[in-house]
């Protein structure tokens, strides 16, 4: 998938077909050129969850917005993930009291707790055909220690009301079919879904009430002029009002100094050629759960709509036998007598990573506002700040569940991109040869 340099520090990707999503991703939303000049009440810049949920929101709302795109809709992660609607973040609900402080950590964990339910509410209004799956994610603990810090996740999470529990055992392994894990906490809040088809069908909604989406468009510059935005787009100019920057890990250096707020980190995903035998399906995620681990390095399971099995973890594979090693590693890591499969689809992504592992809201110049680094967990979350950011940019009054700053660089940036590269590769291939 990569050649050259790494892409966490290149920026550079396959081409978006090489992932299984394109085969069941529906149409493409339609499509603008862009005049000389073009005037916006708000202008969006990316097309991906955040950037097209924020669309939809302003032109509901009957103002004059446009998108621009780099690429196409959801080239970038948001057509790449594994599609998990998770609730939440990683860290524990107590973690977050503690980093966001009283005001805002409990509406955080409110907000961002039920944000998956905003995916489901924006899937029905838009009748938006995405194989969404209400089965629970269950995350599996990898040793004791795991074990008990999911069990103390679980009590925190019941303790707000969240529907969560713990499994254990036989129960498990009829959920996933291995015998690897001793316990898991099974998340009903969350759900599966094809996340290239959700954003798609969220794009092609959010034209029907009005946006304007230019794909093939790369903002070179932005200049203030007076108490508005010029946006330098090609040989088009945008004069707006207001910005919602949604290029998350992808950012590049338009604004000097936004993309040192996070760190990018690779997460990849291979998927089978084929549907796998029924005798396997059978016996691989038979509860067709989709399922995640605890290992520093996490693995991920799931099917696709067509019963292929997908793999994937952080990190990047950029040669071909690196990965179908890995992938044969990874299956009798987990489920130790598979057979061999044939490998068919193999595509990645870039995470944007904070230093408190939370999302920062900012707004790195007066009328841009952004949401920066979802590390990992970007479909529900995105649902919930495309709208915020939709209605901080149309002036509304908002409680927001993060403090607006101004942007902040990730301490030792470079260095700590070499030494996560170097670390998952190492962690990652030792892991899987035990």
């Amino acid at each position: 998938m990569y050649y050259g340099d790494r892409p966490s520090l290149s920026g550079t990707e396959p081409d978006l077909s090489k992932s299984v999503w394109t085969l069941t991703g529906g149409a493409k939303p339609e499509t603008v050129s862009l005049s000389p000049t073009e005037t916006c009440d708000v202008l969006i810049i990316g097309g991906g969850y955040n950037g097209v949920t924020a669309g939809l929101y302003c032109a509901e709302q009957g103002v004059k917005v446009i998108l621009v795109e780099a690429n196409e809709i959801g080239s970038g992660a948001s057509g790449r993930n594994a599609g998990q609607v998770n609730p939440g973040q990683f860290i524990s609900p107590n973690e977050i009291k503690k980093a966001l402080g009283p005001d805002y950590g409990p509406r955080f964990l409110k907000d961002l707790g039920s944000a998956p339910d905003l995916v489901r509410d924006l899937i029905k209004t838009h009748q938006i055909e995405c194989f969404a799956d209400e089965r629970p994610i269950v995350r599996c603990a990898t040793t004791d220690s795991k074990m008990r810090e999911l069990e103390a996740q679980a009590r925190d999470w019941q303790a707000l009301g969240a529907d969560v529990r713990m499994v254990y055992g036989d129960e498990l392994q009829r959920m996933n079919g291995s015998t690897r894990y001793k316990a898991a906490l099974m998340d009903h809040r969350g759900f599966t879904i094809q996340p290239l088809a959700y954003l798609r069908g969220l794009a092609r909604a959010a034209v029907a009430k009005g946006l304007r989406i230019a794909c093939g468009a790369r903002v070179t510059a932005l200049d203030e002029v007076g108490n508005r935005w010029l946006a330098t787009v090609g040989a088009s100019k945008i004069t707006a009002g207001k910005i919602i920057l949604s290029t998350n890990a992808y950012s590049d250096s338009l604004l000097p100094g936004f993309k040192e707020e996070f760190m990018p980190l690779g997460a990849f995903t291979i998927a089978t050629r084929d549907p796998i035998p029924d005798e396997w399906r059978r016996k691989i995620l038979p509860g067709y759960i989709a399922m995640w681990d605890t290992h520093k390095i996490p693995l991920w399971f799931r099917y696709d709509p067509q019963n292929r099995l997908q793999v994937g973890s952080i990190g990047f594979l950029p040669w071909q036998a690196d990965r179908d090693i890995w992938v044969r590693r990874a299956i009798k890591f987990v489920f130790p007598d598979a057979p061999e499969f044939e490998w068919g689809y193999r595509w990645s992504g870039i995470v944007g990573h904070t230093t408190n592992q939370l999302p920062h809201l900012v707004e790195p110049r007066p009328g841009i506002f952004a949401t920066i680094g979802c590390n990992g967990r970007g479909i529900a979350p995105n649902a919930y700040f495309g709208k915020l950011l939709g209605r901080l940019a149309l002036g509304e009054a908002v409680e927001t569940p993060l403090p607006i700053l101004r942007s902040s660089p990730y301490p030792n940036r470079r260095i700590a991109m070499e030494a996560y590269d170097i670390g998952t590769r190492v962690y990652r291939n030792t892991l899987l040869l035990r």
